[in-house]
Parts: structure tokens; C-alpha cells; sequence
């Protein structure tokens, strides 16, 4: 509504000023957002599961354990390249005496001590005596203290020497198999005092080895 005003004698009109208009708000956007709250369980339970295989590693489910595949657990393991070629007593008898090693032993023909480096298996006289292990024959000889040595070298460079071989068989340059007869068991002049038995010895160069321990 109009306003009258007196200056100077004169009435002026003066209007008055036009109210500011009120800004109206809803009554939801006056609430603070907030975010809702899930349950942890509710969440853990929401998480999508990967399918289980029966065929994928054998293992059960929370179990930690993982196995092989069938594929691989079928398949052997390759042969070691290093086997040890086959071999076998030169006779049946017992051992009457063991490879000694470094450790002297006393000489019952001798009358001392000293090493024994090789392995002394019983036997009959004249009974069959057979090649320790394939391979070429090297040396056929008699030896003063012992005997008749038929000498055979292994496809691993072993050297077995079977002393005591009366009546080789076999001579310089065969090829013998595995328990291929080299001859009858005779006598050993060192060891002459002891029972009829055959001496074996094997060298791996100059060294010697432990007979027993390559037997199989």
C-alpha cells in the first residue's frame, strides 16, 4: 500500500519495497543423507561364490591340500642314467670275509695285519665260478698270490678281478654276461690258510671299492 510523504509542500507517492520471496524446502531434502548400514554377516552372504569342479585339482574345499593331477601321478619317473649295471656274487657261499676298508685285519696265512680289499665268499672246491658282471674280459692271468685272476671290465668302468679261477674258461677280449661261468673255484696262495673260497675284488681306477656295495 502507498505511502504519502509531504516535502516541501508537495505530497509524493512512495511505494514501499516489494517483500523478498521465501524459498519453501522439502522436508526430505532437509535430512542429512546417510549411508544405510548392512550387517556384516548380511554382506559376506551377498558375495557371489565361484562354482566348485570335480575335476579341477582333487582337493576338498577347505582343506588346503592340493594334489597332483591324475595325469602326472600315473606317469613314472625316468630311469637314472647312472644306474648301477647288474651283478651278482661270483658264487653262492657265505661272505667269509668283508671288505675291510682302511681298517687292518689280521692275516691267519700270513701272520700279520694288514688290509683286506676285497670280499671272500665260501665255497666248494672246484664249484662253478660265474662272471660277477657283464663286460669285457682284460686280463686273464696267474698271479703268485692270487691265483688264477680272470679280470672283467663293466660298462661303468669298474674292474672286477675274481681271484681263484682255476680253469678259466674265458680269455683276453670276451664279452661275458652276468653269471656267465668263468671257470671252477681253485686255490688262493695269500689266503691258503682259510676254507676253498673265491677273492673278489673291484677298482674304480686305482681305487678300491667295496664289493658288497655294488652287488645287487
Amino acid at each position: 500500500m502507498a505511502k504519502l510523504y509531504f516535502r516541501y509542500g508537495v505530497t509524493v507517492p512512495q511505494e514501499e519495497p516489494a517483500p523478498e520471496p521465501q524459498l519453501t524446502l522439502d522436508p526430505q531434502e532437509d535430512d542429512v543423507w546417510q549411508q544405510p548400514v548392512t550387517d556384516a554377516a548380511e554382506s559376506a552372504a551377498n558375495v557371489p561364490k565361484p562354482a566348485s569342479s570335480a575335476s579341477s585339482s582333487g582337493a576338498q574345499s577347505g582343506s588346503g591340500l592340493v594334489h597332483e593331477p591324475s595325469a602326472l601321478q600315473g606317469a613314472s619317473s625316468p630311469a637314472s642314467s647312472s644306474a648301477a649295471p647288474a651283478s651278482t656274487q661270483p658264487v653262492s657261499g657265505r661272505v667269509l670275509n668283508a671288505y675291510s676298508g682302511d681298517e687292518l685285519v689280521y692275516s691267519s696265512t700270513l701272520g700279520d695285519w694288514r688290509t683286506h680289499n676285497g670280499v671272500d665268499y665260501a665255497c666248494a672246491q672246484d664249484a662253478q665260478v660265474c662272471a660277477p658282471a657283464a663286460g669285457k674280459v682284460t686280463a686273464v692271468d696267474t698271479d703268485s698270490r692270487w691265483g688264477s685272476v680272470v679280470c672283467i671290465e663293466d660298462s661303468a668302468g669298474h674292474l672286477w678281478r675274481v681271484c681263484g679261477t682255476a680253469d678259466p674258461t674265458v680269455q683276453t677280449g670276451d664279452e661275458v654276461s652276468v653269471g656267465q661261468i668263468l671257470g671252477r673255484a681253485g686255490s688262493i696262495p695269500n689266503e691258503c690258510a682259510e676254507e676253498t673260497h673265491i677273492h673278489l675284488e673291484v677298482l674304480q681306477g686305482e681305487q678300491y671299492l667295496d664289493p658288497a656295495k655294488l652287488l645287487n
